[in-house]
């Protein structure tokens, strides 16, 4: 049986009243109503761009989904998480005041915005997995309590698993910290002897008594260390580093361990917004602005699996050719989604229609 995909395409300069009409056709068709029950809290996921950026869905493709929910008597709230990297969305207050500058205010979308993950990424939950690369799956703090789930998407190249899209919009983007870290990182968090002070601030939050105070210097049993990554967020003087030498491989498969994690027990809906498709991840702000293929238009689905696959054909039917392998030709962005499949998370049999 094959699932079902929403799609509508866009114009070159549409106005914004036309886009609008569209995100709430494909809405209503997609059957989203369905998964709104009074009182829901609902959590549009979305990433908020980069400083300098342009790539990020626009405010104004927020308001009818927000409109929708409200219908139904839900209580919608955008979010998102706090980054590993430094940078105006590495903590909840910097964050809030980019999302503001981006016009992601209530006046505008119709709600408010509520980071996942806390003040500074340390607001999260650890759940035990049987996954072959993972002990443990690290979320942010607010996703066991949210209802529904609404991922909205922007799809693009990247440099660690060639494609991103709904799935890496959750898997990533719904970890804590220390979920971004597992799933960058082959290794645990190291101390940087010649930074750290011994203040100890690390060990008060090792929820695992993985960390001692010895000769002013913290250290890590390797033993009882879960790879939270806690002290990573919390060392006031970022003497904690973690090692970026994970494999595309890896990553994927734990990527797709953590969407499992979060979509469990949650209604879910997708929407992929395939405009300005670039390079990179929009997490790489202004410096990557050039869009790689012309504008397509938006997807919808229940199923996430089916959206991102659905996503990436269309986009390389319409650009000529595998855009996102001529860009990352050493990177396999199947791996996801076949992993996903067999996670039970979806289907990539799916079929298109049209509005």
């Amino acid at each position: 049986m094959k699932s079902v995909v929403y799609f509508v395409r866009t114009k070159e300069n549409e106005s914004r009243d036309s886009l609008v009409k569209k995100t709430r056709l494909l809405w209503n068709e997609a059957g989203f109503d369905k998964l709104i029950k009074k009182d829901d809290f609902t959590g549009i996921k979305i990433h908020f761009g980069e400083e300098g950026g342009r790539g990020y869905i626009k405010p104004y493709f927020i308001r009818p989904v927000v409109e929708a929910i409200k219908a139904k008597k839900g209580k919608p709230f955008l979010t998102d998480t706090s980054t590993l990297y430094t940078g105006k969305r590495n903590n909840a207050v910097d964050h809030f005041n980019l999302a503001y500058e981006h016009g992601f205010m209530p006046e505008n979308t119709g709600c408010p915005v509520i980071m996942a993950d806390g003040l500074k990424g340390e607001h999260q939950l650890s759940v035990k997995t049987k996954s072959a690369l993972l002990t443990h799956v690290h979320l942010a703090g607010i996703v066991p309590f949210i209802d529904v789930i609404i991922g909205m998407g922007h799809p693009t190249g990247h440099l660690l698993t060639g494609y991103g899209g709904s799935l890496k919009n959750l898997g990533m983007g719904f970890a804590s910290r220390g979920g971004k870290l597992a799933q960058h990182s082959g290794m645990q968090p190291q101390t940087v002897a010649e930074k750290c002070t011994g203040c100890g601030t690390c060990a008060g939050w090792c929820p695992d008594d993985a960390i001692i105070i010895k000769n002013d210097k913290m250290k890590i049993d390797s033993v009882k260390c879960v790879g939270c990554g806690e002290c990573f967020s919390v060392c006031p003087e970022q003497a904690i580093k973690i090692s970026w030498d994970e494999s595309s491989i890896n990553v994927q498969k734990k990527m797709i361990d953590y969407v499992a994690e979060i979509l469990k027990g949650k209604k879910a809906g997708f929407i992929n917004a395939a405009l300005h498709i670039t390079k990179q991840c929009d997490c790489m702000g202004a410096n990557t602005e050039k869009p790689i293929t012309k504008d397509l238009g938006l997807l919808a689905s229940l199923d996430p699996i089916a959206i991102d696959q659905a996503t990436i054909d269309l986009i390389n039917r319409n650009a000529g050719g595998d855009v996102f392998k001529k860009h990352w030709p050493n990177l396999d962005y199947n791996i996801q989604l076949g992993y996903g499949e067999e996670k039970g998370l979806g289907r990539r049999s799916y079929e298109i229609k049209e509005l």
